[in-house]
């Protein structure tokens, strides 16, 4: 079978069981907490912003920007991120260009040049030093458009349309297979409107990026898993975990323990801890005993309608997720009282909090090691 009648195949394969593939991908997610908590931090902050002229002049997005293209694999051996003032000065040279790209979404109709025009921006697009483009340029214009660019990778992308690596680096060819990808993307999103799928939970926080879930869930089902990424760090894993509770936080405002068995908010407590127990189970995660860490929360919440404050929510958390071996007697809490994501909440020197307008409440929380060095 020649290649693009395999790509054929795959693609309305993935088209005719886009939201079975997605659910794979959610079973078996290939990534670490840490590169989650990266991705859905900035992706947060796109959103508040705004704009993309807005993203790119904001120091906060700049720097969700950066940890999530290292935490992605960008900068890593074999893909070199220029210095920061270059790499901004980079997003600035290309804004007039992503401003006029910013109204279109993959799932709509779009321009018969848009796979062309995308390209223009990447190819031209300073933010590594090296000469294969599009891995960091995709992933770069992912989190700037994320309704737009599907983030591309030589692992699971050149794996479900068969690209082999000189084509990833032959400036000649690098054109040729991103039209091919964006364009087989578009066609997918337009059949099965992939806005449907974006819940805001876990890795499901685009329209494109929720193409590229499936298309990692097809492989996984379908292909099996995907050879080893040159834009990964070899042998390195940080031990972060990033997960979802529904609901609001235990908030830390009165005299009473929150782990107490009468505590109006127990429930909240049991629903913490359990989403942390699932989380570490699904994200091999292990409790970080030594050094410090960074505590990042997201709360979603309808307009008007939150009881607490930031500094409650945040205290809360940290009772809760820390080891509660000295807090007594908790046999009320079952299993769920040995769960503990770092021995001691006086490892925590980082803290960011921000709440977003939701349907439905709800919140995310995110725990990584900070280095100290």
């Amino acid at each position: 079978m020649s290649r693009s009648d395999l790509i054929e195949q795959r693609t309305a394969k993935l088209t005719s069981s886009f939201g079975h593939y997605v659910r794979v991908h959610d079973e078996q997610v290939p990534f670490t907490g840490e590169q989650l908590a990266a991705h859905r931090a900035c992706i947060t902050l796109r959103s508040q912003v705004g704009s993309v002229r807005a993203a790119v002049s904001d120091d906060r997005f700049i720097q969700a920007l950066l940890r999530t293209l290292r935490a992605w694999g960008i900068g890593v051996r074999a893909s070199r991120l220029v210095p920061v003032d270059d790499f901004i000065s980079a997003l600035h040279v290309a804004l007039p260009s992503l401003e006029t790209l910013e109204p279109f979404a993959i799932d709509q109709e779009l321009p018969s040049d848009i796979a062309e025009r995308i390209w223009s921006v990447i190819s031209s697009l300073g933010v590594v030093q090296n000469t294969a483009k599009i891995v960091a340029g995709a992933k770069t214009l992912h989190h700037l458009l994320p309704d737009l660019v599907v983030p591309m990778d030589r692992a699971w992308t050149g794996t479900f349309f068969q690209f082999h690596l000189p084509e990833w680096q032959d400036p000649a060819s690098q054109r040729r297979i991103f039209e091919l990808a964006y364009s087989r993307f578009a066609a997918v999103a337009r059949q099965v409107q992939p806005l449907q799928y974006v819940t805001g939970q876990g890795w499901r926080t685009s329209r494109s990026k929720v193409i590229d879930n499936a298309l990692i869930g097809f492989c996984k089902a379908e292909i099996g898993d995907r050879p080893p990424s040159a834009e990964e760090p070899a042998g390195q894993t940080v031990n972060g975990i990033s997960f979802d509770v529904p609901g609001y936080p235990p908030a830390k405002n009165e005299a009473v323990s929150m782990l107490g068995a009468g505590h109006s908010h127990a429930p909240r407590v049991r629903l913490l801890l359990d989403a942390a127990r699932q989380a570490c189970a699904a994200q091999a995660f292990s409790p970080i005993d030594e050094g410090h860490l960074a505590l990042d929360v997201v709360l979603r919440s309808p307009p008007g309608e939150n009881p607490a404050d930031a500094t409650n929510y945040l205290g809360g958390i940290a009772d809760v997720l820390e080891d509660k071996s000295h807090r007594g007697l908790l046999e009320h809490l079952g299993s769920l009282g040995a769960v503990r994501l770092y021995r001691n909440d006086r490892q925590i020197k980082q803290l960011s909090y921000c709440e977003v307008e939701s349907r439905q409440p709800g919140y995310t929380v995110t725990i990584r090691p900070l280095s100290t060095s």
